[in-house]
């Protein structure tokens, strides 16, 4: 019977190798294709609910994947014409010990939930140009 904890042994090491297979690739995955920011849903007190992941940036939303998840679905979606950012502000003396000094932070509404996004000064950047290049609704509704 000592043959099976040695079967057992390598069923367990096989299955560790596999999930630690799949966390690579997830991580390199999307590693690249967007651009590092940490967001947390509203409404949140203190330095709680924050979560690192990537926006990737699309024609007319922005996807939010989450990182550390072993599912590389997007966890979330800012559709283009319907958010807007309703406030910025620096990291407050809780939330320092998380992110850059120079790291902003802004109020996203328009999306369910509404979120926040700590960004570095080129994130921040990023947003702003891709929401201000969006086009005008009235050329839709004059047919241009």
């Amino acid at each position: 019977m000592w043959w099976v904890s040695i079967v057992a042994v390598g069923v367990l090491l096989i299955a560790l190798a596999a999930a630690l297979y799949f966390f690579y690739r997830h991580m390199t995955a999307l590693q690249g294709k967007g651009t590092g920011v940490l967001m947390r849903t509203l409404p949140a007190e203190g330095s709680h609910g924050w979560r690192h992941g990537i926006l990737v940036y699309e024609e007319n939303c922005v996807r939010y994947y989450q990182l550390l998840k072993f599912v590389s679905r997007q966890s979330f979606d800012l559709n283009r014409e319907d958010i807007r950012i309703s406030s910025r502000r620096s990291p407050n003396s809780s939330e320092s010990s998380l992110m850059e000094e120079n790291t902003r932070i802004v109020s996203v509404t328009g999306c369910t939930p509404e979120v926040e996004l700590a960004l570095s000064p080129s994130a921040h950047a990023a947003l702003l140009s891709w929401l201000e290049s969006r086009p005008s609704k009235r050329l839709y509704h004059q047919g241009l």
